[in-house]
C-alpha cells in the first residue's frame, strides 16, 4: 500500500495546470491541525499545504448543511421514503 501518494491537487483555473499538490500524509496532518485549532492552523502550514487546505476549507464553508439536510428530507417526502432527520447528517 502506498501511503505517500498525491491526494489533492490545486488547479489554476485560467491555465488548467496543477499549481500545488499535497500527499496523503500532509493532508491528514493538516486536517488534524484544522480540527484541533480551527482555521488559525492554516498559518502554521507550508505554502503548498496552505493553498490546498485553504481552498478545501473555503469550499466547505460555502455548503449550507441545513439547506442540504432540508433537500434530503424534501426528497424523501416526495418519494415516500421513510426518513429520520437525525440520520441525514
Amino acid at each position: 500500500m502506498i501511503t505517500n501518494q498525491i491526494v489533492y491537487v490545486l488547479i489554476t483555473p485560467s491555465t488548467h495546470q496543477p499549481e500545488h499538490a499535497i500527499t496523503r500524509t500532509e493532508y491528514t496532518q493538516a486536517r488534524r491541525m484544522i480540527r484541533d485549532n480551527g482555521r488559525y492552523a492554516l498559518r502554521w502550514m507550508s505554502d503548498e499545504v496552505f493553498s490546498v487546505m485553504d481552498q478545501l476549507c473555503t469550499i466547505q464553508d460555502q455548503t449550507d448543511r441545513l439547506a442540504e439536510r432540508a433537500d434530503i428530507v424534501a426528497y424523501c417526502k416526495r418519494e415516500n421514503i421513510e426518513c429520520n432527520v437525525r440520520h441525514t447528517a
